[in-house]
């Protein structure tokens, strides 16, 4: 699942990147595939929150406690390497390689460079992003932020929270209504750049789809009878048409909260998939475990793989345009390379880190998240 979610933000990325590349693209005329990416971003939250607290709650039953340190230690194995890195070439590399610089964003560079250098190795790149232009073929990072910043409270809650689900529902309604203020304050306000920031900041920070993928860990742990009911294909089928048709039909006034319903859209499908014995879709197979360990490769690699490939087809003179073959061998070239250097990190990079991660397991997961 986490694969397919990675390869919906490629394939809005590459649109995006053809349309700042000056090419014939259909980011902005096709709907589907303009929020395809947002849509893949709230998928990853919400699985986060479901496997995280999962996972934090069986731990909990097994130990008594939380080993908020060793939790800790094993976010920083699976994230900061390839984070740090991918920050690293963004911001010390790449910008040297004008073969695939972005014109737009480029310009922006220079001016908000220590700033924004110095919020991204904080951990804050969403904020970074609130206040500054994206930094070129790195913007994707801001999601990561996020998920770090979830996790920071996240054990802590779950250790010391005497009920989890009122802690999730609290987190969702406070996140909510911050939200809303936010709205009201900048409706009087619109020219304010401080609060422009702000919102930004708050509408990027959707820490409500990682507690909503929460609160579907937690009856999922403690009530799993109570949930057989939900587990259906003819519930999966309705949740999966759902989300195109809400894609197309909600009205614009409501687009910015629909990220709410798409969350329990995706948890029920996560719930389906996961832990329904006859769902229809059945994901586990030594080649899709493979996609879902180097998927966090493939969010954090797509966008400097899609930047050379486009600039690489246009300067060998091939079209790159909304054809059926040109589509057909730009994504081709874009998802193998991914897929590739994404493997290649996994085995030869991050798995030295993820082997020591396993030092700091008290409870096993399916996978290396």
């Amino acid at each position: 699942m986490r694969f397919f979610a990675a390869l919906a933000v490629v394939v809005t990325h590459v649109e995006l990147l053809k349309d700042q590349f000056l090419c014939e693209n259909v980011w902005r005329s096709n709907k589907l595939v303009f929020e395809a990416g947002p849509l893949g971003v709230v998928f990853f939250f919400v699985l986060s929150g479901f496997l995280i607290t999962f996972l934090l709650l069986k731990e909990k039953s097994v130990s008594g406690t939380i080993a908020v340190k060793k939790f800790y230690i094993r976010r920083i194995l699976r994230i900061w390497p390839l984070y740090y890195f991918i920050i690293l070439l963004g911001f010390l590399v790449l910008p040297k390689i004008s073969f695939i610089n972005i014109e737009y964003l480029a310009r922006f560079f220079d001016t908000n460079f220590a700033p924004n250098f110095l919020l991204y190795l904080l951990f804050l790149p969403n904020l970074a992003f609130s206040i500054y232009a994206a930094v070129p073929h790195i913007g994707q990072t801001w999601s990561i932020g996020v998920e770090e910043q979830f996790y920071i409270i996240w054990p802590l809650i779950v250790k010391y929270s005497r009920n989890v689900l009122i802690a999730l529902i609290a987190m969702i309604s406070v996140l909510i209504a911050m939200k809303a203020i936010m709205l009201l304050i900048y409706a009087q306000h619109p020219t304010n750049h401080i609060l422009k920031s702000i919102k930004t900041f708050l509408a990027m920070t959707k820490m409500e789809s990682m507690a909503i993928g929460g609160i579907g860990a937690w009856i999922l742990f403690n009530y799993p009878e109570k949930l057989k009911a939900m587990f259906n294909n003819f519930i999966l089928v309705i949740a999966i048409i759902l989300i195109p048709v809400f894609v197309y039909v909600a009205p614009p006034v409501i687009q910015d909260a629909m990220y709410l319903v798409y969350s329990v859209l995706f948890l029920v499908i996560i719930l389906n998939v996961s832990s329904n014995k006859h769902s229809f879709i059945k994901l586990e197979n030594k080649a899709f475990v493979v996609l879902g360990n180097i998927s966090y490769g493939m969010y954090m690699y797509h966008l400097i793989v899609v930047a050379f490939v486009i600039k690489g087809l246009l300067y060998l003179g091939y079209p790159v345009n909304n054809s059926f073959f040109p589509q057909l061998v730009l994504y081709t070239i874009v998802i193998a390379l991914t897929i590739g250097v994404s493997w290649l990190s996994y085995n030869f990079f991050e798995v030295r880190f993820l082997k020591l991660k396993e030092k700091f397991t008290v409870v096993k997961s399916g996978s290396r998240l």
